[in-house]
């Protein structure tokens, strides 16, 4: 994400956090799919008791429809699938996006935190909310955790979609695949927590403070495509939310989250039951497309599609696309 600069650290300590009751406002979506740009309210994340922990969950498309569960990226939250709003909404489809453990409003364990972790979590998650089988949709760094539920999960996935898919690293992957930004915070997570905190905060503080400049910083590392995403987005204070919301309890979880896609998932990746699709655009500025291809080798019956010219935000414009073959799978 951004790079706060010394002035602007200066400026953002007395700054507080949204509140969670702050959700609700308006925000414009790009949807090539679904011919362009809409308003949607994105919704107020409701808190859902799981055992001892709290996730925080927000949900989009119909209230009714078939269940989908939305793995978000990093850094990032639940509140970043507004996009998906009405295309869900026309499908039938009931998009559930929890926040992780330590992220947004979810409490739970947050150091050491390992995407083989996560399937359990989601089963149980599922259990409380009274739903059986699901689909699974992972974008980007929510990726691996979509992989997971797929492998781990048979019995309740009907199907994994994966969309601009963070590799597995010290498999197939590097840390030295991802645009800079990340690559720094992986690295920092990994090796420095404490400090990687201390900057994640820093960040989203001063993003909600100067939204644009953070978008600005942001753009950087994107595609030309990207970019046009990005300013038919709607204003920045609405887009950055998905990335200052993943800080409501601290920056504990947001750390994890890095720490997570740094090291091993934790379990073997291969053929599975579960149908499984996935989605990558070769114009990708900030995870390469090669990340998807190796994932699709190693799961024979993995159906891969590629965007021509697309890069990380192409999800965004083809998420109508993915969608349709959730509904249909």
């Amino acid at each position: 994400m951004w790079e706060p600069t010394a002035n602007t650290i200066g400026r953002v300590i007395n700054v507080d956090l949204l509140e969670a009751d702050q959700y609700g406002k308006r925000i414009r979506r790009l949807n090539g799919r679904d011919k362009g740009a809409v308003v949607s309210t994105v919704p107020r994340p409701r808190e859902v008791r799981v055992g001892n922990e709290t996730v925080g969950v927000y949900e989009y498309g119909d209230e009714a429809g078939r269940p989908v569960l939305a793995f978000h990226g990093v850094p990032a939250c639940g509140a970043g699938f507004a996009w998906a709003d009405d295309p869900a909404r026309a499908r039938g489809l009931r998009l559930i996006a929890p926040d992780r453990p330590g992220v947004g409003l979810s409490t739970g364990r947050a150091v050491g935190f390992a995407v083989r972790d996560y399937p359990p979590m989601i089963s149980a998650l599922a259990d409380t909310l009274g739903i059986g089988r699901f689909a699974a949709f992972g974008y980007s760094g929510g990726g691996p955790y979509a992989v997971a539920c797929a492998m781990a999960l048979p019995e309740r996935v009907t199907h994994a979609a994966v969309a601009a898919g963070v590799g597995q690293v010290g498999a197939w992957a590097t840390l030295a695949d991802f645009a800079k930004t990340d690559r720094q915070y992986l690295e920092m997570a990994e090796r420095h927590p404490r400090r990687a905190g201390v900057m994640l905060s820093i960040a989203g503080r001063a993003a909600r403070l100067s939204p644009r400049q953070a978008m600005k910083s942001f753009a950087k590392e994107l595609s030309t495509r990207d970019r046009a995403i990005l300013e038919e987005g709607g204003p920045p204070s609405e887009q950055i939310a998905m990335f200052t919301q993943a800080f409501l309890r601290g920056a504990g979880g947001v750390v994890a989250d890095y720490q997570a896609l740094a090291k091993s998932w934790g379990f073997d990746v291969g053929p599975t039951t579960v149908p499984v699709s996935v989605w990558h655009g070769d114009a990708d500025t900030m995870v390469p497309l090669a990340h998807s291809r190796a994932l699709v080798e190693r799961i024979p019956a993995a159906l891969m599609t590629v965007w021509h010219g697309d890069g990380h935000l192409g999800t965004i414009s083809h998420i109508g696309e993915i969608l349709d073959a959730i509904a249909t799978g």
